[in-house]
């Protein structure tokens, strides 16, 4: 059993327009042929199962991380440089008028919001990301002296890349944040590690327990030979703090930094206490990683997408706020306490 004539021409069009309307949004003919079949395996199932679904109805493909749009993604024959592009423009990424990537609230395209961190898009989209800049987002020699913001903005697409990760992020916080109030949990902690299930693992977070001077630390307790905290500077931040944990899914690609208190200490959380507090969100908050986990990977893919560009490429709020927060010295006294942080010890004063 089938549709009837008059039906069968009408879904003939609708594909038809579905179609053009998916081209101009740059899929290539490959992708655009997926899109084809998945409407046809929808059209046959709802058929089979007498499902009234409205023939003009598009898949999930605007929802970026859904199923229909990860299987056009990995289908398509366009480069891989193309390929990362591809979802940003989707999502409406500019550079404002200071180099910094927004994403259009008027864009058709939204993320998938059953995207979970871990999912296999975020796999997927990160490998592109490698395989399409094997070298890392790099910046010729001659343009390190320019400003930041003109790097910014002369590297347009190395910025938008690099500064996607933030988005990426949030998207991650707020699902974090929805799956603990659905299910009425404590803390963000718990939320993270039912997500996950069994693919997470505990991370050094060095570069996210950051104190600021004048604040937190005084002059006197930085290493200056390294402009690092002493073991004294890092104690004092600890005890009016405490000490953030790292927690990354089992891909390395989505992170989270918690408090002792078990809740995210990242600037899309809905909860801001002060601007002080907001400003460690920022210098201190998680990063999506585009690479993969050091110790496993020959190629220093997480050095090259995730350490290094930071330097070239980040928001001009961070640019501003790195120079006056300054991460510990890893040594015997920052293992230390890390490691008894992930044991359960809290160390800020009450």
């Amino acid at each position: 059993m089938g549709l009837p004539n008059s039906k069968f021409n009408e879904y003939k069009k609708t594909v038809l327009q579905q179609v053009q309307n998916l081209e101009r949004d740059g899929w290539d003919q490959v992708a655009l042929l997926v899109y084809i079949d998945q409407l046809n395996r929808q059209k046959n199932t709802n058929i089979k199962k007498q499902t009234k679904r409205p023939i003009n109805d598009y898949l999930d493909v605007f929802f970026v991380g859904s199923d229909s749009y990860t299987e056009m993604f990995i289908t398509s024959q366009l480069s891989k440089k193309e390929k990362v592009m591809l979802v940003i423009r989707h999502l409406g990424g500019y550079l404002d008028d200071e180099g910094d990537l927004q994403l259009s609230t008027e864009a058709r395209y939204k993320f998938h919001p059953q995207m979970s961190p871990g999912a296999v898009f975020l796999d997927i989209y990160s490998k592109t990301v490698q395989q399409a800049y094997p070298n890392g987002l790099i910046v010729a020699k001659k343009d390190k002296k320019l400003s930041k913001i003109a790097i910014k903005k002369k590297y347009a697409d190395e910025t938008k890349i690099h500064q996607f990760r933030h988005q990426l992020d949030k998207h991650n916080i707020e699902y974090v944040e929805a799956y603990k109030k659905r299910f009425g949990l404590k803390n963000d902690e718990e939320a993270i590690k039912m997500i996950l299930k069994d693919h997470w693992f505990y991370a050094d977070p060095q570069y996210h327990n950051r104190a600021q001077i004048g604040i937190d630390i005084l002059d006197t307790d930085l290493d200056k030979g390294k402009r690092t905290l002493t073991n004294k500077g890092l104690f004092k931040k600890v005890r009016k703090e405490g000490f953030y944990r790292k927690i990354l899914s089992g891909d390395y690609h989505s992170e989270f930094i918690i408090d002792e208190q078990g809740q995210l200490l990242s600037q899309w959380t809905k909860s801001i206490r002060t601007n002080e507090y907001w400003e460690s969100t920022i210098t201190n908050g998680e990063s999506f990683n585009y690479g993969e986990r050091p110790r496993f990977d020959q190629y220093y893919t997480h050095d090259k997408l995730d350490g290094v560009p930071p330097r070239y490429f980040d928001t001009n709020k961070r640019n501003e706020l790195k120079q006056s927060w300054i991460a510990p010295t890893d040594n015997w006294f920052y293992q230390l306490l890390r490691r008894m942080s992930e044991k359960g010890l809290r160390y800020k004063r009450k």
